[in-house]
């Protein structure tokens, strides 16, 4: 169920965020890891950044000047446990996946402006929201929402990239250990997500926390909510579009080899809840669909790269 009606309530944030900006020109090309350790020569169209805090490899994808990480090749655990989640988590099973590489962050309206510009694609429509006019032109950091699948996957295209799989996503979004969330166990608070605090008039919010925002954040803005492999933003600030169609029952018979999803479908896949969501959306295995025309102020998406 997506948590997608219109929000009332002004913009709170009085929070102070680095204003993240990727260009080739200010990123530097070390070579080599963390304490000494050779990294991984840069693919074709990368320039290698650093081996970050989880000891993960970052690059610089040169095309859109977005950071990317490289997820090792291996097998996780997928979905949810009985008595825990919806029933279109299960069975939750074992699935094996090559190495890929996936965003560091959402895609921006930096970035997605940068894509309009160089292939006359259309402006995405202005989300109103309250106490933020001109959205996509004048909060360059914050996430592009009002995208359809269509939108993310000409971006993507664009950029030398795609949408990732639904089982990427959530092996980047919650690595090897089953973990709930991309930060571990622990509920979300307002230092980890941006999701339904007290900035917000929804029913279903959170009274207890507050996230600074009352909508999008800039990306990076929760350092505390970070996947295993060092993502950003994947519980909260939007949804995003993965590739695949979505069906309830795929559970039950997918490939357990890089599954690619049904092969038809009258919706996609999103993950990862937003800033209008309960905590249970934020859940790494949970799973939502949207039509593919459709475009709301809570749906964004980030990119993937198999080399």
């Amino acid at each position: 169920m997506n948590e997608t009606v219109p929000e009332r309530s002004p913009k709170k944030s009085g929070r102070n965020v680095p204003v993240i900006i990727m260009t080739a020109a200010l990123v530097a090309a070390p070579t080599s890891g963390k304490g000494g350790e050779a990294a991984q020569a840069a693919p074709v169209g990368m320039r290698f950044m650093q081996r970050n805090a989880r000891r993960f490899d970052e690059y610089l994808w040169l095309k859109d000047s977005s950071v990317v990480i490289r997820i090792p090749a291996g097998t996780f655990t997928m979905g949810s446990p009985r008595g825990e989640g919806d029933a279109d988590e299960r069975p939750q099973h074992r699935v094996s996946l090559s190495e890929y590489y996936v965003d560091k962050y959402e895609v921006t309206n930096r970035q997605y402006k940068r894509f309009c510009d160089a292939t006359g694609r259309t402006y995405p429509s202005d989300p109103d929201f309250t106490g933020m006019p001109g959205y996509f032109t004048a909060y360059p950091s914050y996430p592009v929402v009002n995208v359809s699948w269509a939108d993310a996957q000409a971006y993507c295209t664009w950029a030398g990239k795609q949408l990732p799989t639904e089982a990427e996503w959530e092996k980047a979004a919650r690595g090897t250990d089953a973990r709930k969330y991309p930060w571990g166990s622990a509920e979300p608070s307002g230092k980890r997500s941006n999701y339904a605090d007290r900035n917000t008039d929804s029913s279903w919010r959170d009274a207890n926390a507050d996230d600074g925002y009352a909508r999008t954040a800039p990306v990076g803005t929760y350092p505390a909510g970070v996947s295993p492999y060092g993502l950003m933003d994947m519980a909260g600030n939007v949804w995003e579009w993965c590739n695949d169609w979505h069906s309830e029952s795929y559970y039950g018979s997918s490939a357990n080899n890089n599954p690619q999803g049904p092969s038809s479908g009258p919706y996609r896949v999103t993950r990862g809840g937003s800033w209008l969501c309960s905590p249970m959306y934020l859940r790494a295995a949970n799973r939502d669909r949207c039509g593919p025309s459709d475009r709301y102020h809570n749906l964004g998406f980030r990119c993937s790269l198999r080399q």
